[in-house]
């Protein structure tokens, strides 16, 4: 299971061979939108808010190790929240994203707002061992 930072990090790798230039990239200690990335063609910028499945702190208790269900769904809602809030704010050319592990429990807990999220026009990655893919495409 990918903490935060690594999530970051698979993301930016496919996000930058798909095209994007990357203008923001933070880590957990870091305060904002996660990942900026601006496609090279469109002009596109994906505002992407991302949740990892274990704890990227050394030390804590969940270091290395899954999160619970209960703790899953905890950072599902944080990151939903989020990426509502930036999709209210949005300029021209800007999409809000939310990345997300590609991971059973996380996506029993999308599936039940999946029309949502496509309403909102917030896209989903999901990033796992196999590499990065596109919620519900």
């Amino acid at each position: 299971m990918f903490n935060e930072n690594q999530i970051i990090e698979h993301l930016c790798e496919y996000l930058t061979a798909e095209g994007y230039e990357i203008g923001q990239k933070l880590s957990t200690a870091d305060k904002g939108i996660d990942v900026i990335a601006i496609h090279k063609d469109t002009r596109i910028s994906l505002l992407i808010e991302a949740k990892g499945g274990t704890s990227s702190r050394k030390g804590s208790n969940r270091f290395g190790r899954p999160f619970t269900s209960s703790q899953i769904f905890d950072r599902v809602s944080k990151g939903l929240y989020t990426a509502m809030a930036t999709a209210g704010a949005l300029q021209e050319n800007e999409v809000s994203c939310l990345a997300l592990p590609d991971d059973e429990v996380f996506l029993r807990y999308l599936w039940p707002i999946k029309d949502w999220l496509r309403a909102l026009g917030i896209e989903v990655f999901l990033v796992g061992n196999s590499g990065v893919r596109v919620y519900g495409s």
